[in-house]
């Protein structure tokens, strides 16, 4: 009987405890949006689109000019005592002033200016999608987290409930057979039931409680273990379209696709600066100095006086190189095979995604087949269980044929789950390979806009 009591105090501790816990309401977008304002790599990958937009200005490009001021203030004294050569006998003191303000500008480079314009450009692009990706891996992660721990939750609920009716059972099999009523077998089988369905759902309670825990990791939840109630639905529409229709989404959202052209572009950006090597290169120096001095002579013949000058120049150069060793031949055609590299990897990118999408989407036919069978199971599943709780009652099944029933629908909604977040992550598959994320989120229009 101590035994007994022991199993009774922990099945009902565990029940009280699970139903007792209050917890903050979440759902997917609230998730979603805690993982982009926490997320440290999100974070990581605004920084860096941050400085590449600082970069891509024309004065980075080499558009603007760039002057210098220097300041100079030389003294010094001479003794020309002993210098039958000079025409100031004696110490000679001096002391000049001088600035000079510097501007220097090549206005001319074939071209290079606009296009480093452009390469800022597309760098600042290609910045913005590879965030774009990481914001994209990130929701995806946080809706499977979500869904795997609104699955696992649904799961100990199923467990919640079938301990529940065997507690209730081993009560109710408890009293009789304290008068002398029940079997032993009833009472030994609820006992043995209770063992099973209290390690059932202490080992399902973990499992929930490591999903919660990932969930918190990728919201980048301060408190590693806080507790949620998850209040979003399992439910969402199933309906595929059609192949061709997803390929083309793919081909003109995907963002690894989309930075694939970017790059492109960066490599026909080098061949054109490559090129430019064999125009001139004009540059223009203008200066401006004025200089203020003072000198005094000591001795018999001694005087002092003061000087004043301003000194302006200006100055066109062209260099035109006539020979590198065939250097800029060489790396233009250096250039131009990259450039064609990049347009296969484009090809084979687009050709390994269009496998991928195939894949996905035979796999999401499959799965949806799947997922509605084990619907109509847990239906005949459910009626099986509630029919043989009522026969069981009336004494028409023994015990066993009672665990039987219990067994197949545990495992027939338990199994449900399982299916069903298949097909939700299959569907969240097609949905990132297609750029129907980013779509849905507005991503390209929202990265990097200013608050």
């Amino acid at each position: 009987m101590k035994s007994l009591f022991k199993i009774l105090t922990l099945s009902c501790c565990i029940l009280f405890t699970y139903s007792s816990t209050a917890q903050e309401e979440l759902s997917v977008f609230q998730a979603i949006e805690k993982a982009l304002r926490n997320n440290y790599d999100i974070q990581l990958v605004t920084g860096n689109y941050e400085v590449s937009a600082l970069q891509n200005s024309w004065g980075q490009a080499g558009m603007i000019p760039t002057f210098s001021i220097n300041l100079g203030n030389t003294a010094s004294l001479q003794d020309n005592t002993n210098n039958p050569a000079t025409f100031f006998p004696g110490v000679l003191f001096s002391d000049n002033f001088q600035a000079s303000l510097n501007m220097s500008w090549t206005i001319f480079r074939g071209f290079s200016v606009q296009i480093n314009k452009e390469r800022f450009d597309q760098l600042q692009l290609q910045t913005k999608g590879n965030g774009i990706i990481v914001i994209e891996n990130t929701i995806y992660d946080v809706i499977l987290a979500y869904y795997t721990a609104l699955v696992q939750d649904r799961k100990l609920d199923v467990l919640a409930d079938l301990l529940a009716y065997s507690l209730k059972k081993l009560n109710y099999h408890r009293l009789k057979n304290e008068v002398g009523i029940s079997t032993s077998f009833d009472l030994l089988e609820f006992e043995n039931q209770i063992l099973t369905d209290s390690t059932n759902f202490i080992l399902q309670e973990l499992s929930h409680a490591n999903a919660q825990r990932n969930l918190n990791l990728l919201m980048a939840e301060t408190d590693i273990e806080q507790k949620y109630q998850l209040t979003d639905s399992l439910e969402f529409d199933a309906n595929l379209e059609a192949f061709e229709s997803l390929k083309s989404q793919m081909v003109a959202n995907n963002q690894n696709l989309q930075n694939q052209y970017i790059n492109y572009e960066l490599q026909e950006l080098n061949l054109r600066a490559q090129k430019s090597a064999f125009y001139p290169i004009v540059t223009v120096n203008m200066s401006t100095t004025p200089s203020v001095g003072y000198f005094r002579l000591f001795g018999d013949e001694g005087f002092s006086a003061s000087t004043n000058a301003w000194v302006n120049t200006g100055t066109i150069n062209v260099r035109y190189d006539i020979f590198q060793g065939w250097n800029r031949k060489r790396n233009s055609e250096i250039a131009m095979i990259q450039r064609d590299m990049a347009g296969l990897q484009i090809e084979q990118l687009q050709q390994s995604l269009t496998h991928q999408l195939k894949g996905i989407y035979e796999l999401y036919s499959v799965r949806k087949k799947v997922e509605q069978m084990s619907r109509q199971r847990i239906d005949h599943a459910v009626k099986l269980w509630d029919l043989g709780k009522d026969k069981y009652e009336l004494g028409l099944i023994n015990v066993f044929n009672l665990n039987d029933i219990k067994l197949s629908y545990q495992q027939a909604i338990l199994s449900y789950y399982d299916r069903l977040f298949e097909l939700l992550q299959t569907h969240y598959d097609l949905m990132r390979i297609t750029g129907g994320i980013s779509q849905e989120y507005n991503l390209r229009e929202n990265f990097g806009k200013e608050e």
